[in-house]
């Protein structure tokens, strides 16, 4: 999966992150994708796979979890609800692929990368939550699949380390700070051209994921070299859960994608010459020069 000539394409790589705000319900999850389907510039949708029996521990399987957003009395069972059935997830890759966008999942454990890779998920995403479980990204390497790495919660070392056992994959890296939702002023964005400089031969593209509300940081970060964008999505941003909040309604996906194209379209050339466009301007307004 070559997303550089998709990003040659279209000036940029837009990933709606569905992650589990479909709240365990297919039917929440095929709204959302039938609502992206206006917005032509979103080229991948993102859901998650865990094997909630396998990536938690015993004592957070028991803790209670009992609040606003608790979809269960522990958090077992609230990550349970959660959960599409691996019947739907490859119901809903199908219904994902066949509207047209690229498919990526992430995954906490490795019987998720196991699924993934048996159903033929061609791109791969390292959640900030796993950038540093070394066992997991070796057997991720060897895949040889298309991977995005998210790189919140990590200092340089953590990163450097991850790249280097990813760095036989075709391999993009995400500015990320995992903070739901993030303040601008903890955005860091300028890690981006640190990335792109600083893995210059062992990446493919640098990119951001935001958990921020507003659309200006993204300018930024394009403007700064990202050409990968990744946000939360949802239907609405007050349904029950804690992700939603720190989510986009479509509309702000629409916003996104508009300002990121035309400042992609507003940067033109660097060659300083005499537009046509501006022949009418200079007859009108050089006349006594002529």
């Amino acid at each position: 999966m070559n997303i550089t000539k998709k990003i040659k394409d279209k000036g940029f790589y837009f990933i709606a992150e569905l992650g589990q705000n479909h709240q365990g319900d297919i039917n929440i999850a095929k709204k959302m994708i039938d609502s992206l389907k206006t917005i032509k510039e979103v080229s991948a949708i993102k859901i998650v796979k865990r094997d909630i029996d396998s990536c938690l521990t015993e004592k957070q399987k028991n803790m209670p979890y009992i609040n606003p957003n608790s979809f269960g009395e522990t958090y077992y069972e609230h990550r349970k609800k959660l959960e599409l059935s691996n019947e739907d997830f490859l119901e809903l890759k199908n219904y994902i692929e066949l509207n047209g966008f690229d498919f990526i999942s992430s995954f906490t454990d490795l019987p998720s990368l196991n699924f993934l890779t048996e159903n033929n998920v061609k791109i791969l995403k390292i959640a900030s939550q796993r950038t540093t479980d070394i066992n997991l990204l070796k057997d991720v390497g060897k895949t040889k699949k298309t991977v995005i790495l998210s790189t919140g919660m990590c200092n340089i070392e953590d990163v450097d380390a991850a790249i280097e056992i990813l760095k036989n994959n075709e391999l993009y890296v995400l500015q990320c700070t995992s903070s739901y939702p993030c303040q601008e002023k903890n955005l860091n964005l300028n890690v981006i051209p640190t990335y792109a400089e600083r893995y210059k031969n062992k990446i493919k593209g640098v990119g951001f994921s935001g958990h921020h509300s507003g659309v200006a940081p993204d300018i930024a970060a394009f403007m700064l070299g990202a050409r990968i964008f990744e946000r939360h999505f949802t239907l609405d941003r007050t349904m029950k859960g804690t992700d939603h909040s720190a989510s986009l309604e479509i509309r702000g996906i629409e916003l996104v994608c508009k300002y990121i194209k035309q400042v992609e379209e507003s940067l033109g050339s660097s060659f300083k010459k005499i537009l046509p466009e501006e022949e009418v301007s200079i007859k009108k307004l050089r006349s006594d020069l002529i």
